[in-house]
């Protein structure tokens, strides 16, 4: 069996380092050549520096050149105001790998890129993995933000530049678009959540739906959280420079304990770059309510060090406005951490409230502050919660079962398109 999968993601083997985003996908690869050395992977992915297709264990790497992006400040922002979604010679470069490999079967990483667009060309069937489901996440694009802080971004140095939260919104509504007709092109989808799958359900109902989980990153299978070996009253999350991804609203959170008189609480993020328009917002809020000693910007983290971030923390803390399937909410329940997420998209599908974690309204900053309250002073409670989730993280994310259901998703897809 011969797998061509398109990438928006250079995987190890190419870069020559370790992956600090969708990892998963090289575990994935790397459980598919444990217990199924027999399937062949061809792996396509951007890159902007040329090289020759070459084989590591039970994949061959191919190239899909994409030019770098623009050296003079003019024409960044030239292109910036474009809100150009892809480039017709870039899928033309992937069709070229279609025909040199003849593989048995397309599989496709998300709908973010344009890969799906080509499935009407493809003489094999295909099937498309849901990551976000990007018809979902603008509805809550500008979640996290007052209406003030709004209008301050409208007439910012980084909207005129052509970047920011608005330039955005308007490069994911064509997105958005562009997502729909690949919805309509395919027939075979697999995701994680009851929220992707209602989605699917809407785009395209006579999809079929495989639900198969995520194989996490090795680190987080090895290492278990110890409530007496993390540090009392930290909280720890991975968030972004999207304000949707709720950094500003955990913030926010944290004014508001520090006026019912819980100024000792320590925050963590990391993702967010101090430089960022979040991270401006959340500085001006740290300044405003005097929260220089409590909150720490990470900024992007290697994987190692967000698990040693975890077993140092004493709450992990996810208050996304939209997600699917969070690996960061994944990594800290097979961790064994009491979580604390929102309700927010595909979340309930992975956190029982009250048995695996504790649920809060997305937009509830109140709510938000009183579960940190609860969760800090019901240690017992937090423990219980924990343990739980690490239980249900072991046998969601088992690889030698993950790779088992991809493996028959694989063998089903290629039986219903040869009848």
């Amino acid at each position: 069996m011969r797998i061509l999968w398109f990438t928006g993601v250079q995987l190890p083997a190419v870069t020559g380092k370790g992956i600090n985003r969708a990892g998963w996908q090289e575990g994935l690869r790397r459980a598919l050549n444990q217990y199924h050395p027999d399937l062949q992977l061809i792996i396509a992915s951007f890159g902007t520096e040329t090289y020759q297709p070459f084989s590591v264990e039970n994949a061959t790497y191919h190239n899909i050149y994409r030019k770098p992006k623009p050296v003079t400040g003019w024409e960044r922002i030239i292109k910036n105001w474009m809100h150009k979604t892809h480039d017709q010679e870039e899928l033309d470069r992937c069709l070229d790998i279609y025909n040199l490999v003849k593989p048995d079967l397309v599989f496709i990483f998300g709908t973010e890129n344009p890969f799906g667009l080509l499935i009407n060309r493809f003489n094999v069937p295909a099937v498309v993995s849901i990551q976000a489901v990007l018809n979902g996440l603008i509805m809550r694009l500008f979640s996290g933000l007052s209406p003030l802080e709004l209008l301050k971004n409208i007439f910012s140095k980084e909207t005129i530049l052509g970047r920011g939260i608005f330039h955005k919104w308007w490069t994911l509504k064509k997105y958005s678009r562009i997502e729909k007709i690949i919805y309509k092109r395919c027939q075979y989808f697999n995701g994680r959540t009851d929220w992707d799958k209602s989605w699917l359900t809407r785009l395209n109902p006579d999809a079929h739906y495989f639900h198969i989980d995520r194989i996490l990153g090795e680190s987080y299978y090895q290492a278990k959280w110890n409530h007496e070996d993390s540090n009392e009253n930290l909280i720890f999350t991975v968030s972004s420079n999207a304000s949707f991804k709720g950094g500003i609203t955990l913030v926010r959170a944290l004014v508001v304990l520090k006026e019912r008189g819980f100024g000792d609480i320590q925050l963590r993020l990391a993702g967010i770059d101090q430089a960022s328009q979040v991270g401006k917002h959340i500085s001006r809020l740290v300044k405003t309510h005097e929260l220089k000693d409590q909150i720490t910007l990470l900024g992007r983290l290697h994987p190692s060090e967000i698990v040693n971030e975890m077993l140092n923390a004493r709450l992990f803390v996810l208050p996304s406005h939209m997600d699917n399937s969070p690996n960061s909410l994944a990594e800290a329940m097979m961790l064994g951490m009491p979580c604390l997420a929102s309700d927010a998209g595909g979340i309930p599908s992975m956190l029982r409230d009250n048995e695996e974690g504790i649920l809060y309204q997305h937009n509830d900053i109140n709510a938000l502050a009183d579960q940190i309250e609860r969760l800090f002073y019901e240690p017992g409670m937090a423990l219980k919660l924990g343990i739980q989730a690490r239980k249900t993280a072991q046998v969601r994310h088992d690889p030698e079962r993950i790779v088992r259901e991809m493996y028959l998703t694989y063998q089903e897809v290629l039986s219903r398109s040869s009848k």
